[in-house]
């Protein structure tokens, strides 16, 4: 785990690095996201719900590689897995994003 110094000093130099509004919040957004990666993999892997979830999950994916689906179907099916899949983590990754701004500005407004 790098010490918050160090985090800091690491996402100010990358920032400076870049031009606009947009390039700095993806760069901040792939910083933020490897943080979460491990605060969130810890969280689920003591989530019984989480793993109960992700068990069925696993259940259902193995019945649907186990159908005879023709070619033209299971490309339906599989295209549209893999877009809700970068619609959750696009979702997940700025929810994680909006809780840290929610925290920050629960620290400040505690602070008047």
């Amino acid at each position: 785990m790098i010490p918050q110094a160090k985090h800091t000093q690491e996402l100010f130099s990358i920032i400076i690095q870049h031009n606009s509004v947009q390039e700095i919040r993806e760069t901040i957004k792939m910083f933020m996201d490897s943080m979460k990666d491990t605060t969130l993999n810890t969280l689920l892997m003591k989530d019984n719900e989480y793993q109960t979830c992700q068990h069925e999950y696993l259940r259902a994916y193995e019945c649907y590689q186990n159908d005879n689906f023709s070619s033209a179907q299971r490309d339906t099916v599989d295209h549209m897995l893999a877009q809700q899949e970068e619609c959750h983590l696009e979702y997940v990754t700025n929810a994680y994003f909006a809780g840290l701004i929610d925290s920050y500005r629960m620290i400040k407004s505690m602070e008047s």
